[in-house]
């Protein structure tokens, strides 16, 4: 069985043997949202147990072979087939002079035969595993280990559609045909620069990474579309990356953009994204630090004291990467080798598939509360005809094109709840407390739009101070938009709450947008969406008018006190509170939308 092995079949097993630990995972399927029924990781660090002379002792060798055997264990016990495991090795076992020793005595014991990815195999894995935990990579990526940092490029524009001799697309993401890995893992960055005795030492380190990424950068071949007058998007993984994710959680803040400790509300690494500003601050202010001195300041959920000590290391190195690369934003990723291969492995068919809405459906599909799919396409139908058509945009920064299908799935879940719990539970599915933390292809903005929506659909009313902190990531002018798109679905959940699509069609409401402007649109600008975004940039909302349109003929389905009070409400309950309006503001343009009942 070879790393790169497309026949495999689900479940499957698959460990990752790399440098600063060992990583397995039991696969259940080959789906877009890589599902996985367990993970965990084995802390044995090979690069630092084989030292200077690249041995790995016997006594790590034994640990390795007690882990496997373990693993080998919990295949038995979850009906996998221990011959059906993907075992692969990276920079630490490449390196290691008694290399075949190893591999053999792991061969002898469980019967697993170890690949040893190439430079170019492990960079390419280590790519495809951030594609796989994202709906959409356009820029370069890196991976960085405990032995190396791989470098590579993932696009989806300047590629050939279809193949020449068939209808099948050729290709849906373009990467590097020849990515880089350098020897600059933290392990090994922080074991280079300890043993640095003077700043000049550290300067000439400093200027051979220098060196060595502007030949990477040249070797990767990056194609010129990918940077604007900003900087490129890079999506960071790998272990020393992530502490970097999780020390600025821990240390910056939301609403004011200014720094605080502690009050970061979606406490997730993949998606979680920061600017290429704020990256240079953090690692400038952590690069010259002692490694012993951190350990005793630094207390930061998800930074082991071993990743604490190797988070100067790691500031360095990107301090370096960054006086050769300039950055606009990153983006962290869970992706790792595991993602990697299983995405690799994936048919076209599949890796062209939201994971956000393959990993909901998946979820829901199995519950009581579950909606069929025709009442799903009424219901979704019917939203998409009430939100203004610039908000279900693909390049909108509120995502609904993808988040109201999302919602509209997860809509029901909680209407059997206490009434006091409703919409508290909705609101935190898509959060790390839910069911859905482990969801791919969700960044934090769209985990927060998607919790707000879910949250108004339920009636909006959270007992839980994260709230405030979800709607401050979103800003005012989105919050409108989540609230708008929630109420509406709550009342057309209201109707019929078990057979909403039933409902709609037999009470015979309608909605119906009668006037959509944008500021764009005054100002003459067609193209609203030709720069980035954030869901609290104001130009890009539009003020809108929804007419609820109530049936001729009388139905007890709309008539009945508790449904047509929520109707009668809606325009009210979709308005900015007041305290969230200055004197400025306090005007129809606040007011995104409005609502009226024609009988």
């Amino acid at each position: 069985m070879t790393v790169l092995d497309t026949t495999i079949k689900a479940p499957f097993g698959v460990v990752d043997m790399g440098s600063n630990g060992i990583r397995f995972g039991i696969v259940t399927a080959l789906a877009r949202h890589l599902p996985v029924a367990y993970e965990e990781r084995a802390p044995i660090s090979l690069l630092e147990a084989q030292g200077d002379e690249h041995y790995i002792p016997t006594e790590t060798i034994d640990q390795v072979i007690t882990s496997f055997l373990r693993f080998k264990t919990i295949c038995r016990h979850e009906d996998v087939d221990p011959t059906n495991v993907k075992v692969i090795a990276t920079e630490a076992t490449r390196i290691a002079t008694n290399s075949t020793e190893f591999l053999n005595r792991i061969k002898e014991a469980t019967g697993w035969s170890v690949n040893i990815l190439s430079k170019e195999q492990e960079a390419m894995i280590s790519s495809m595993g951030i594609v796989g935990s994202f709906y959409r990579v356009d820029g370069l990526t890196m991976d960085l280990g405990g032995g190396s940092v791989e470098l590579s490029y993932v696009t989806s524009r300047g590629s050939s559609p279809l193949s020449e001799d068939s209808e099948r697309p050729k290709k849906r993401l373009k990467t590097s045909a020849s990515p880089v890995s350098l020897p600059y893992g933290a392990a090994i960055m922080r074991k280079r620069l300890s043993a640095c005795v003077d700043q000049q030492e550290k300067d000439d380190l400093y200027s051979e990474i220098v060196d060595q990424v502007a030949k990477a950068k040249i070797t990767t071949n990056i194609p010129y579309h990918l940077r604007d007058h900003d900087g490129y998007t890079l999506y960071m993984s790998g272990g020393g990356f992530r502490a970097l994710g999780y020390l600025s959680m821990a240390i910056t803040k939301s609403k004011d953009g200014k720094l605080k400790k502690g009050s970061y509300p979606i406490p997730i690494i993949s998606g979680y994204s920061i600017t290429g500003e704020q990256l240079a601050d953090l690692v400038d202010k952590y690069k010259d630090r002692d490694p012993e001195e951190l350990v005793s300041e630094l207390k930061v959920f998800r930074i082991s004291k071993r990743r604490t000590r190797m988070l100067p290391a790691t500031c360095f190195l990107v301090s370096a990467i960054m006086k050769v690369i300039r950055i606009k934003e990153i983006y962290f990723s869970e992706g790792g080798a595991r993602q990697g291969i299983c995405y690799h492995m994936l048919p076209y068919t599949e890796q062209i598939k939201d994971p956000l809405l393959e990993g909901v459906k998946s979820y829901v599909s199995p519950l009581p509360h579950a909606l069929s799919p025709d009442e799903f396409d009424t219901v979704l139908r019917a939203l998409n005809n009430a939100i203004p058509p610039l908000y279900l945009a693909p390049d909108h920064p509120l995502q609904l094109h993808r988040l109201v299908p999302a919602a509209v799935h997860l809509a029901n879940l909680t209407t059997h709840y206490p009434k006091e719990t409703r919409a508290f539970v909705a609101f935190h599915m898509p959060l790390a407390s839910g069911p859905l933390a482990n969801i791919p292809g969700l960044l934090h903005s769209e985990r927060a739009i998607l919790a707000l929506i879910l949250a108004y659909r339920q009636g909006g009313d959270v007992p839980d101070p994260v709230f405030n902190a979800i709607e401050a990531m979103i800003g005012k002018y989105g919050v409108s938009v989540c609230k708008y798109v929630g109420r509406l679905m709550e009342i057309m959940f209201l109707i019929s709450p078990r057979h909403p699509g039933w409902g709609l069609e037999e009470s015979g409401l309608q909605f119906r947008l009668v006037r959509v402007e944008s500021d764009d649109e005054e100002a003459g600008n067609s193209s609203p969406m030709s720069s980035p975004i954030t869901p609290q940039t104001r130009q890009y909302y539009s003020t809108s008018k929804l007419e609820i349109v109530m049936p001729k003929k009388r139905s007890p389905m709309l008539e009945a006190p508790a449904v047509i009070s929520v109707i009668e409400s809606m325009d009210k309950k979709v308005q900015p509170k007041k305290f969230d309006m200055d004197e400025e503001t306090q005007d129809v343009r606040n007011k995104l939308f409005t609502v009226t009942i024609v009988h």
